[in-house]
């Protein structure tokens, strides 16, 4: 959808960004905001007061009416740390887990000269999950004021779609490296990157991906930790739209987006196009497993598509009435996929968790329904590396009441184990790989009601990480690596007492349709190798041992 956008401008402030401002703005999601709001050049420690929610599990709340509107933000390095940027946001660095909100640093604005401002200013932000490594991108216009501050009309632009790429430690606000382009024939021009979606990062941090566009058609530039200058820029001459919901994944060698309804899947050390997919129209909601093999997807319907080494082949379809797709994450073992829906009546949410070899969903929750005529959906989930928890970040009722940010345990969904009731909408959420912590982040007011404004949670969601084996589970067998399967796996058996050990691999009707291992084993953690030459297809490794039964799925390609 073209993006449209109206601005008036009523002050201008002393560091020459417009301080006041209101917009009328219909996003590319087609989600209609209006805000009236004052443009903070900093946020400060004083603005962090006591949570608006009674949940013990918030441990720090902070909160900016009068500042920009924040709409991403990232647990980082052992959940220490979050990043977080939005709509004229510096992006900002806080203190996690071990602090209590605390701003480490802020970056710095763009320069512009004493006549001139910036507007449309967006900012964001990505963050590796195992290394000290922090990514922000910004796109933004310049304009001269022709001296004469208080009279926009003889304004004129001096320079537009202008973008930089900025890498970062947790040490200091001084970049690492910085790129810088200007707009122009010929220019790559980041997309709105202030929502997620249009910008990733690796878990190691060592590639950085940035959606936009040259010269009116799709575009993506990949930066690496070393490099101050993008090593890669794909581009399709035939596509129109800047790419959305861009993903990379873990180790940084594919990258998937969606441009309209087509998927794409890009090598990034190379540049080649893999494989494309057509996928329902208006797909915001979309994920990718860790490793790519798995994706999810869905409009009218949630769907979920499996690689086999050279295409992606859908596995799961399942049609919803009256529903639309919001948001969608995968777990890293493959197997568990949770999909967001909003109804078409704007008036309540619907989550759904599926097991890959099923198109039946494991569970199904739906939100209460809210008050007004313009609450919308989902905005973003996330879930721990195991799948066991998932948060939910939404914009809320208009009226008032309901719960924003929701946190469920996929072991008892009947009920959200952790509900907000947050004074503004929430655009995104994060939780850290182990589960332990999740944030979510938004504005000050509701999304269809005028003000901007910073809230940002960080909750504990449990004690215990992933790690921790689950009560009375004594016999454990570990996710199959790699999955999918091409012609051998490895596993990890835990046995708490030596036995008997019976292993097969079994189809999804329960036929055995290969035999790994009988024989006598002592306790402790075996390792073993196993090879295969089964067909394409969803099995079941289960092992059977002193009278104990445990199994994991894996995917077969070929």
């Amino acid at each position: 959808m073209k993006t449209v956008c109206i601005l008036f401008i009523c002050a201008v402030a002393t560091y020459a960004y417009p301080a006041s401002r209101s917009e009328f703005v219909v996003t590319e999601a087609g989600e209609f905001l209006t805000t009236e709001y004052t443009v903070s050049s900093t946020q400060t420690e004083a603005n962090l007061i006591p949570p608006i929610s009674d949940a013990p599990e918030v441990l720090w709340y902070y909160s900016d009416p009068e500042g920009p509107l924040q709409k991403n933000a990232y647990i980082n390095y052992n959940s220490e740390n979050v990043f977080s940027g939005g709509w004229y946001s510096p992006g900002t660095l806080y203190d996690g887990y071990n602090g209590e909100g605390s701003i480490l640093w802020q970056a710095d604005l763009p320069a512009v000269e004493p006549d001139e401002y910036c507007l449309w200013l967006r900012t964001g932000v990505a963050a590796a999950k195992t290394t000290d490594i922090y990514y922000q991108a910004q796109v933004w216009d310049v304009y001269n004021n022709n001296g004469t501050p208080d009279n926009y009309a003889d304004d004129y632009v001096v320079s537009e779609g202008n973008t930089s790429v900025k890498m970062y430690s947790a040490s200091s606000s001084t970049p690492i490296w910085a790129y810088e382009e200007s707009g122009g024939s010929g220019a790559f021009i980041a997309a709105w990157i202030d929502s997620p979606g249009k910008i990733a990062c690796s878990d190691d941090g060592s590639v950085f991906a940035v959606s936009g566009m040259i010269d009116g058609h799709l575009a993506v530039q990949f930066f690496s930790a070393s490099g101050t200058t993008p090593y890669l820029t794909y581009e399709d001459t035939e596509r129109i739209h800047a790419p959305r919901q861009l993903r990379l994944t873990a180790d940084g060698n594919k990258c998937v987006f969606r441009e309209n309804g087509r998927l794409f899947r890009i090598d990034t050390t190379t540049g080649a196009l893999e494989d494309t997919h057509t996928l329902e129209a208006s797909c915001d909601c979309f994920a990718i497993s860790p490793d790519g093999s798995v994706v999810a997807y869905g409009f009218l319907n949630a769907r979920i598509a499996v690689w086999d080494g050279s295409n992606y082949n859908n596995v799961v379809s399942h049609s919803l009435s009256s529903h639309y797709g919001k948001a969608a994450v995968i777990a890293a073992d493959n197997e568990t996929v949770y999909f967001a829906f909003r109804r078409s009546s704007n008036l309540g949410n619907r989550l759904l968790r599926f097991d890959i070899s099923s198109s039946t969903p494991e569970w199904i929750y739906d939100y209460p329904i809210g008050s007004g005529t313009l609450q919308d959906g989902i905005q973003w989930i996330d879930c721990s590396d195991n799948g066991k928890f998932l948060i939910a970040s939404s914009w809320g009722c208009e009226f008032g009441g309901g719960d924003e940010i929701q946190v469920f345990s996929d072991d008892s969904p009947s009920t959200p184990i952790i509900t907000i009731n947050t004074p503004g909408s929430m655009y995104h959420a994060d939780m850290s790989g182990d589960g332990q912590y999740a944030i979510a982040t938004g504005k000050s007011v509701h999304a269809n009601l005028n003000g901007a404004g910073t809230n940002l949670y960080f909750i504990q969601v449990q004690t215990l990480g992933i790690n921790e084996p689950a009560v009375g589970n004594s016999l454990h067998i570990s996710p199959i690596n790699p999955n999918p399967v091409i012609n051998h796996f490895n596993v990890s058996v835990s046995l708490p007492l030596p036995g008997n050990v019976s292993m097969g691999v079994f189809d999804l009707s329960g036929r055995r349709v290969q035999e790994l291992l009988e024989t006598q084993q002592t306790a402790g953690t075996h390792n073993m190798v196993f090879e295969t030459d089964l067909s394409t297809g969803v099995y079941l490794c289960r092992i059977y041992a002193n009278g104990e039964v445990a199994s994991r799925k894996f995917v077969v390609t070929r």
